[in-house]
């Protein structure tokens, strides 16, 4: 059995057809490079999202989609932050439009006038009153034979302190009694030479003489009993003086001269002092005296007569003083000026050198004015205010403000505004940059300082 290529090649005249060609070998497939591939995942992630949001929000992805394709509606165009001014030099005010007071949420307050005192704290201590103090001392040279009281030992009038022997009080007690005992003879002859001279049995320049040597003797017998009463002793230690006999006439007992506190003892027995010696000091405890520290900023405020309220701590009672003295001296270590008041302490409840936070009133000043914290900017080392034109509510003028005193809220303005005016107290930040960029495009040069909130 012959092929049809096997019959076709005997066939004669004929060329035998080309037998078919065996398939080559297929070629490799590239590989997809790694960036094409995350390219795929954040297309795909980023579908699923806008699914996601679609499901989960339509309403806020139907109104994003419009607004991208142009077909919702189109805001209005913002307003600008500041209405050109007209042209020429810059009169050093800021002009704003509604529109742009509204967008800057620029806000203002009317200034009052001052009706409420500044309360002006103070810190300080109590001390006592240095005007009454008692110092016990000797007014002779003498040993100290006992000593009755000590620090912190409360005393009453008249109460035993000290216990003294002194030569030279016995030689005055003894003085004492010798011109006691002239005078009197003096006097007795005064009265019997006076019944002689009236029957004329002695003359009158005999009586003269002996009325004359007892007022002498009257005068010395005077000056000896003073020495006595200098020397502490009272009238019934002088009329007890004539009844003493040896060493009793050297003995002296110093008493309280009145109630109060020992503060200070410098005595020990056996020693022997003199006048120039302070063996104790006795403070009265009936009143004291507070001392409160106001600093050079704040001196202008305080005066005399004013009323001080002092708080002691961990006590709820509050005293009230006035302020009675003013120091001329700056305390170079804190810089702070003393002031003082006294407080009564009938019951000694208070104590010396105790810590006190004291309130002063200081009432309102005529012409002083109360403005919001927030409407303080403080540059350039100066307070200023953005005061709003009253024909004008689109123009502000920066002003600069003297403050007597702030506190959290509010401020006294001593000088630069008046009742009545009107400040942004909101927005006075943004008013004050505003102001520092176009004074430094008028003036070619930057701003000095930058704006802080006060």
């Amino acid at each position: 059995m012959t092929t049809p290529s096997s019959a076709a090649a005997d066939r004669p005249g004929q060329v035998a057809a080309p037998a078919a060609a065996a398939p080559a070998p297929e070629a490799p497939r590239p590989r997809r490079s790694p960036a094409r591939l995350l390219r795929r995942v954040v297309v795909l992630a980023l579908l699923g999202a806008a699914a996601y949001g679609a499901w989960k929000y339509p309403a806020e992805v139907g109104k994003a989609w419009r607004s991208l394709s142009g077909t919702g509606p189109k805001a209005p165009p913002a307003p600008p932050a500041e209405a050109a001014g007209p042209a020429g030099p810059w009169d050093g005010s800021l002009r704003l439009t509604e529109a742009a007071r509204a967008a800057l949420d620029v806000q203002t307050v009317e200034v009052k006038p001052q009706v409420r005192p500044i309360r002006l704290e103070l810190l300080g201590t109590t001390e006592y009153i240095s005007d009454t103090l008692t110092k016990v001392r000797p007014m002779f040279k003498g040993r100290v034979d006992k000593v009755h009281a000590t620090v912190g030992q409360s005393v009453k009038k008249g109460e035993p302190l000290i216990d003294l022997y002194s030569t030279e009080l016995a030689e005055a007690k003894s003085v004492y009694e010798i011109e006691r005992i002239q005078w009197l003879y003096d006097k007795k002859l005064v009265e019997i030479r006076g019944s002689l001279l009236q029957s004329k049995t002695v003359s009158q320049q005999l009586y003269d003489e002996t009325k004359n040597n007892e007022m002498k003797n009257h005068q010395e017998y005077e000056v000896a009993r003073d020495k006595l009463l200098v020397y502490g002793l009272s009238d019934e230690d002088v009329e007890r003086a004539e009844k003493e006999s040896g060493s009793q006439k050297a003995r002296l007992t110093l008493r309280s001269p009145g109630d109060g506190l020992v503060i200070s003892r410098d005595v020990a027995v056996g020693n022997l002092y003199d006048e120039n010696d302070t063996l104790l000091v006795i403070a009265p405890l009936d009143r004291l005296w507070v001392w409160g520290n106001v600093f050079e900023s704040d001196l202008g405020l305080v005066r005399l007569g004013q009323d001080w309220e002092i708080q002691f701590p961990f006590r709820d009672q509050k005293v009230l003083g006035k302020v009675e003295y003013i120091s001329n001296r700056v305390d170079p270590a804190t810089h702070a000026v003393r002031i003082r008041t006294s407080i009564p302490n009938a019951d000694g409840e208070y104590k010396s050198d105790m810590l006190v936070r004291g309130m002063l009133a200081i009432p309102p000043v005529s012409g002083y004015v109360v403005a919001p914290r927030t409407a303080l900017v403080v540059g350039d080392g100066r307070s200023h205010v953005y005061v709003q034109a009253p024909d004008d509510p689109g123009r502000f003028e920066r002003r600069s403000v003297s403050v007597a005193q702030e506190t959290d809220d509010r401020a006294v303005i001593a000088a630069g505004l008046k009742a009545g005016e009107k400040v942004a107290n909101v927005g006075a930040l943004i008013l004050a940059q505003m102001y520092e960029d176009l004074q430094t495009v008028a003036t070619g040069a930057a701003a000095t300082a930058s704006p802080e909130a006060n």
